[in-house]
């Protein structure tokens, strides 16, 4: 939405009796556009082993973590013969991966979860998930199409302890959140037949207060719209929110009791109608402040152009702007995600093919590649001026993309990628992007990760000074020596001109005071 300030021009009578010839009129200010957008040279988190549906994280100290996915519904067996396909077999043990930075990206450490005490082969081969509660702890969850397994983390990811093997039983593609010291929320579709769920199929909420040792019975949160993808939580009051979409209707479910235990949605609020996603999910963040920012891709069926679409609410997801387009050209695009840091500034990312394929579906056969192309406002609340480039000059993945889930495999159809890539924003106001990446010949992607290298910066600028926690932390207030330029742009960096240890250290509590998702409290 466009907002602007003007005053009516009106003919005014002078004492004379006599009309002035003109009555002056202040025009509208433009809205301001955001600097270039740039980014460092892509690089790979590791070619040792498979990098699909990565998820990634900020913690409150700066360090980034990173989870990619190995399971077997990811591996194209038309492409085995390639010896990049050892990336599968030769660290393979039955679990999704995690690694650490704590260089914002340029190295990488893996911290290995079977071992004793920590963890056992065959806890969960696909779909990683990240939590951080307000007491810092780390939680981790993964699925194995039996069930899902949860972990915790109380050294910001670096050992993990094993807390549930079955979290819950025939259950698929799990969702969780975090609020207070040990308080998970979870949301997964139940299969016929599950158990330990309270709930036999459909899409379900449940909560665990002992750090995902045990979790309450399911209850259905389809009300008012299937639920998809991802939770969050507004950690100033414990609101629960969730995507909802049917028959062309995205809303916002929001659970606005759930700390009280209370798991049933207390309204659901449409954000767009006709709605025709070449996605299988939207995603969407809040700010310090409780404002929501969602994203989604529309294949041009539906009532809206094809493209990357964009909306906020800043009345606690009960009612949101009219949608605006985000992606600027005709290619085909598909799986935005967003990273939000303070009020207004926002980063998408999303794939985009080198040409408008029919019917914008990514399953058409060709040699076309894909890249990852990112935008950025520091304007979300107002007009939402966007920025965007492509964050990935060479394509990342040449031609199908299989969306039909699991049964991908038993058609042949490519799907190294899975179902989604991941955005979050460093401690230095970047945002940052963890992808699969099949460049080298495999019949499995390998995890990879680009950065913001120049532009916005989606956290306000304040070198030197003190910045006021803000509700959504408990934490003192922390002097940011952060590398900006005057007027909310970042510095030019590339890998090699990082921030230092010292600067993560004491730039890593911005993230805490501009990302109530994943800070503390």
């Amino acid at each position: 939405m466009r907002r602007s300030t003007g005053l009516l021009a009106s003919s005014v009578l002078a004492l004379t009796g006599l009309p002035l010839l003109h009555a002056p009129a202040t025009a509208a200010p433009a809205c301001p556009a955001p600097p270039k957008l740039t980014f460092s040279a892509p690089t790979y988190v590791d070619k040792t082993r498979a990098g699909g549906e990565p998820l990634v994280a900020t913690y409150p100290n700066g360090r980034l973590l990173y989870s990619s996915h190995a399971g077997t519904t990811h591996f194209f067996t038309p492409a085995a013969v390639n010896p990049g396909s050892t990336a599968f077999v030769q660290n393979y043990a039955g679990q999704t991966y995690v690694w650490t930075s704590d260089d914002n990206g340029r190295t990488w450490t893996f911290r290995p979860r079977i071992v004793p005490g920590q963890g056992v082969a065959g806890s969960g081969f696909s779909d990683p998930e990240f939590a951080i509660d307000s007491a810092g702890n780390v939680f981790f969850s993964e699925i194995n199409l039996a069930n899902v397994a949860v972990s915790a983390s109380a050294d910001k990811g670096s050992t993990w302890s094993l807390q549930n093997l079955a979290g819950a039983v025939l259950t698929d593609r799990q969702w969780m959140e975090a609020d207070r010291k040990d308080e998970l929320y979870f949301v997964a579709n139940g299969q016929p037949g599950g158990t330990g769920t309270g709930i036999q199929s459909g899409h379900y909420i449940s909560k665990s207060t002992d750090g995902g040792k045990t979790f309450t019975n399911a209850i259905s949160d389809s009300v008012g719209g299937e639920g998809v993808g991802d939770i969050r939580v507004d950690k100033r009051n414990g609101t629960v929110y969730e995507a909802h979409l049917t028959g062309g209707k995205l809303s916002i479910a929001a659970f606005r009791n759930a700390r009280s235990g209370d798991l049933k949605a207390t309204d659901t609020n449409l954000v767009a109608d006709k709605v025709a996603m070449t996605s299988h999910w939207p995603d969407f963040d809040l700010d310090p402040e409780g404002n929501l920012y969602i994203t989604w891709s529309e294949s041009g069926s539906g009532g809206r152009a094809a493209g990357i679409w964009y909306s906020r609410s800043t009345t606690a997801g009960r009612t949101w702007s009219e949608p605006v387009k985000v992606s600027t050209g005709s290619h085909t695009t598909i799986w935005p995600w967003l990273g939000v840091g303070d009020k207004g500034r926002v980063g998408i990312a999303w794939l985009e093919a080198d040409r408008a394929l029919p019917r914008n579906d990514a399953q058409t056969s060709g040699s076309y590649g894909w890249r990852i192309v990112a935008a950025a406002t520091t304007t979300g609340l107002g007009c939402a001026r966007f920025t965007e480039a492509v964050a990935t000059p060479t394509p990342i993945h040449a031609g199908t993309i299989c969306q039909s889930g699991t049964t991908c495999q038993a058609t042949l159809t490519d799907r190294r990628l899975g179902d989604y890539f991941s955005v979050d924003v460093d401690n230095t106001g970047r945002m940052y992007v963890g992808y699969a990446d099949t460049r080298v010949p495999a019949a499995v992607s390998l995890p990879a990760f680009v950065r913001q290298k120049g532009g916005p910066s989606l956290l306000v600028p304040q070198s030197g000074t003190t910045r006021t926690p803000t509700a959504t932390t408990g934490m003192p207030p922390v002097k940011v020596p952060a590398k900006v330029l005057p007027g909310g742009s970042l510095a030019a960096t590339g890998l090699g001109d990082l921030l230092p240890l010292w600067g993560a250290l004491a730039l890593g509590l911005c993230l805490v005071l501009a990302r109530p998702r994943r800070s503390t409290s």
